[in-house]
């Protein structure tokens, strides 16, 4: 039954396939990002950190996130293909609430294991390091004392009109969360045993009574947004996170004692500052380009793909057989039924052939 109703629905799909494909631009991006190693003096403006709130496509997140709910509550958790074939028990919050955890420095080159492939009407994926270009211009680049690699990507994804583009999510390098809030700050150095204590009283009251886990504040963050509008854009909105000192009153954040008299005076103190790169430029697929910053650098390359033809398969889990269960016998009982069967063999008289 469930194999008729995947074919079934397997051509219903493929037989409205022809429309979207035929609406859809599919291109491979690969872009490379490093650190300048140089002691500039320019100043940057007090930005914020990367806007949380902006709709993004994390590519990258599941790939170097592991999930640790399983541990903490006895149940594994779900992955995509749980959410695509149990839905019901992934919306279990127990479940959905997953806990995960994160390296403390995240690999140069994020990718998957195994090569990926793009279907009709999926969202953008991830490729494996295999599948990029850019090895040897990396080699080169890196020869120069002063360049860092921070991050390597490759993808593909759908090109659409910049209203319904959505960007790419870009993170790399360490996570600062242990010093620094996501916004700057400085962490008290006293606060990650209390956080400990917190969620240990909090443990038994369930995943809504927990407070939230601290997200990591990665070195690189921001997004990378491209569209088509004509011509190919490409719209860069990445902060590079360094530490810095600013004038700060040592009493924000905190609350300020009844003997205190005035304002405080401000003293330096350490602070994550976010350096942007935000540039939008046309582009041509099949050429690199390189966004160039003081602190940082951008190498990218839009290239043109062999278009996607089919449409990612339905998984649908076959039901387990089931053993039938046999019902249980005595033994004593089974021994008592072999003697009578004995005793009435005995007794049931034997006919002997005619001899004549």
């Amino acid at each position: 039954m469930l194999a008729k109703f995947a074919t079934s629905l397997a051509a219903i799909i493929a037989l409205t396939q022809p429309f979207n494909a035929h609406a859809e631009s599919w291109f491979e991006v690969e872009v490379f990002i490093f650190e300048r190693q140089s002691n500039s003096l320019e100043q940057w403006p007090d930005l914020s950190a990367p806007n949380k709130n902006k709709q993004l496509i994390d590519i990258l997140t599941p790939e170097i996130s592991t999930d640790i709910t399983g541990v903490a509550i006895g149940l594994s958790g779900c992955d995509s293909s749980d959410w695509a074939v149990d839905t019901s028990s992934c919306n279990d919050p127990k479940v959905s609430n997953s806990t995960k955890s994160y390296p403390s420095l995240l690999p140069f080159t994020i990718a998957p294991k195994t090569p990926k492939k793009a279907y009709i009407g999926e969202s953008a994926v991830l490729l494996a390091e295999h599948q990029g270009q850019f090895k040897q211009l990396i080699k080169t680049l890196t020869r120069e004392g002063n360049i860092q690699g921070i991050v390597h990507l490759t993808w593909q994804q759908n090109m659409q009109s910049r209203r319904q583009a959505k960007a790419i999510r870009v993170i790399g390098g360490r996570d600062f969360s242990k010093q620094f809030s996501y916004h700057g700050q400085q962490v008290n150095q006293s606060q990650p045993s209390a956080t400990a204590d917190m969620l240990s009283d909090y443990s038994a009251l369930g995943s809504f009574s927990a407070p939230a886990p601290v997200m990591p504040v990665w070195e690189l963050d921001g997004s990378i947004n491209i569209y088509l509008s004509h011509y190919l854009y490409i719209e860069t909105d990445v902060f590079l996170r360094k530490v810095s000192q600013k004038l700060m009153d040592p009493s924000h954040g905190e609350v300020v004692g009844f003997n205190s008299q005035g304002p405080a005076q401000k003293v330096m103190t350490p602070f994550l500052q976010s350096i942007p790169l935000q540039q939008n430029r046309r582009v041509r697929s099949g050429e690199i380009h390189y966004f160039d910053h003081p602190q940082m650098g951008i190498v990218m390359q839009i290239r043109k793909m062999t278009q996607p033809t089919q449409v990612k398969p339905i998984v649908i889990s076959a039901p387990v057989p089931q053993a039938v269960e046999q019902p249980s016998i005595d033994p004593y009982q089974q021994l008592e039924q072999e003697m009578q069967q004995d005793a009435q063999q005995k007794l049931t008289p034997q006919i002997k052939p005619y001899e004549g």
